[in-house]
């Protein structure tokens, strides 16, 4: 339990280092997208898809407090940077601690980093859009993650039953 603590500490700091620097490496929704489609071909056909599909419900529900919380109380785009690299890191830590309960942290990372791709861009350029956007975003992001969950399902008993 110590060892998890300690990497989901390490994960949390390099991840808040990651979305401060994020402008000067150029990280893009389109990657979220290939991550996801690529993780749900390592679930494999025997991978709990019931169990992912809760993780990727945590995931979203922990970033959608998280923009909620920063579009709140924190101070306005762009000069909190530093404030986003923190509740970044803070969610992620906390997305840790969960996975100690056995959820899969791959999964819930999907969700959360889905979610800030879809509204992060509404965050930085119009905040106030957020409380219509929020909520509807959040909706369509697990929509979209757990059909990509239920293809990627079929897919791979397909491939199964091909390669028999």
């Amino acid at each position: 339990m110590k060892k998890a603590i300690g990497l989901g500490l390490l994960v949390a700091v390099f991840f808040a280092v990651f979305v401060l620097l994020q402008d000067y490496i150029g990280a893009k929704a389109f990657y979220v997208a290939a991550i996801s489609t690529a993780m749900f071909a390592v679930i494999g056909p025997f991978g709990d898809y019931f169990k992912t599909a809760i993780a990727l419900v945590i995931g979203v529900v922990v970033a959608f407090a998280g923009i909620v919380i920063m579009a709140q109380k924190l101070p306005l785009p762009p000069d909190n940077l530093v404030y986003v690299a923190m509740v970044c890191g803070v969610s992620l830590f906390l997305m840790v601690l969960i996975s100690v309960t056995g959820m899969r942290m791959d999964a819930m990372f999907l969700g959360w980093a889905s979610y800030f791709a879809a509204v992060y861009g509404t965050y930085v350029s119009d905040t106030t859009a957020l409380a219509t956007q929020a909520l509807p975003s959040a909706v369509g992001v697990l929509v979209s993650l757990l059909v990509g969950l239920v293809m990627s399902l079929l897919v791979v008993r397909i491939a199964m039953a091909v390669n028999k």
